[in-house]
């Protein structure tokens, strides 16, 4: 098993474009295709009141915004989901056998993606089709993963309860903010829960489908 960084600079998107137009920092919690070419966004945006307050009047005509459901969780914090028409990344990726661990916009626009994959030659494929699709790509990293990272039984717990009650369906049948209530933990302790246990399912996934080669 592999972990691969990519940086990416990816045309048309309002997630590359927001923090290059507002002082906002914007980080991808979950992210799940729409459609045939679109993506589904839970995404965490900090920055001044006033500049989120500028991007949410900014998505009302934003054209390459199908939807939005952000909410205010504190002053300079929004969370919620974003859906995209088009991205020309996603499809890319969706395209591939490399799988999305978690993504971060930088304040220029660039996205830092991490990665899983079997094989060096994914990531390569991967960069390929992307470039062709037009976008910017560094390789930052590319090393074995730590196959050893557990969750604790309170995390299986917390996963489990986010599966039962549709965190992970399409439409979400329940929201971050009142998972974390029921929870007992912060979102952002819980995104990050739910963040590594997706990177656990998805070794183990990887691992058994690689033995039954």
């Amino acid at each position: 098993m592999l972990e691969a960084e990519l940086l990416l600079r990816i045309p048309k998107m309002w997630i590359t474009e927001m923090p290059m137009r507002h002082s906002v920092s914007i980080k991808i919690v979950g992210r799940r295709p729409s459609g045939k070419l679109g993506v589904r966004d839970l995404v965490e945006i900090s920055g001044k009141q006033e500049d989120l307050e500028q991007i949410l009047r900014e998505f009302e005509r934003e054209p390459w915004v199908k939807s939005y459901d952000l909410d205010f969780v504190k002053s300079g914090k929004m969370v919620g989901e974003v859906v995209t028409h088009k991205c020309l990344a996603c499809s890319s990726l969706a395209g591939s056998d490399c799988h999305l661990i978690s993504a971060d916009v930088r304040p220029d626009g660039a996205v830092r993606w991490r990665l899983m994959t079997s094989s060096r030659d994914e990531v390569k494929k991967l960069i390929s089709k992307l470039r062709k699709a037009k976008c910017e790509v560094e390789l930052l990293k590319l090393s074995p993963i730590d196959e050893q990272e557990v969750l604790t039984t309170r995390q299986e717990e917390i996963i489990m309860m986010a599966f039962e009650r549709g965190f992970f369906e399409t439409p979400r049948k329940i929201k971050l903010r009142d998972l974390a209530m029921i929870t007992g933990v912060s979102q952002a302790t819980l995104s990050e829960i739910l963040r590594k246990g997706q990177k656990r399912i998805v070794v183990d996934f990887l691992r058994g489908k690689r033995k039954a080669v």
